[in-house]
């Protein structure tokens, strides 16, 4: 039997939704175990300039090494400048426009771009004219987020 009907008859057989219509929480003994959340139940955090609906992290799922989370910047908007003291991130446009600016450097970023923040350097997002959403993934399940204060001297 092949890799193709091996998957083929998993398909066939409904273990896959077995699989999740059983599912519960994630447990180390079994980690086929788990919850599935769809997008539109998961709650967005909401900012002064867009919001974040947080996907996947060690709330969501204890066992999580990665931090996954949809981020909306409205127009006319910017997220405070931060770092990320325990992991890097990555920023992956789907739609709309927006500068990033990681440490001294400004990129312009449209969908389909994407940019990589190393850890502890100084980072935000600005909009203009048009809103942009975001993929962001971060190497930890329990990403931390600093604010940098501006240096006024």
């Amino acid at each position: 039997m092949n890799r193709q009907t091996s998957r083929r008859n998993f398909l066939a057989t409904g273990a896959l939704a077995a699989l999740l219509a059983g599912a519960g929480a994630a447990r180390a003994a079994d980690p086929l175990k788990f919850d599935l959340t769809p997008y539109e139940k998961i709650p967005a955090v909401k900012f002064p300039w867009g919001w974040i609906r947080w996907v996947m992290n060690a709330d969501v799922d204890p066992q999580s090494e990665l931090t996954i989370g949809i981020v909306y910047v409205e127009p006319q908007q910017s997220n405070p400048v931060h770092i990320h003291p325990n992991s890097a991130e990555v920023l992956h446009v789907l739609a709309g426009v927006c500068e990033h600016q990681t440490g001294k450097r400004w990129d312009k970023l449209k969908a389909g771009d994407s940019i990589r923040i190393p850890q502890n350097v100084p980072h935000h997002a600005c909009t203009h004219e048009s809103p942009c959403l975001s993929l962001i993934v971060y190497n930890t399940g329990k990403r931390q987020m600093v604010p940098v204060v501006a240096d006024k001297t």
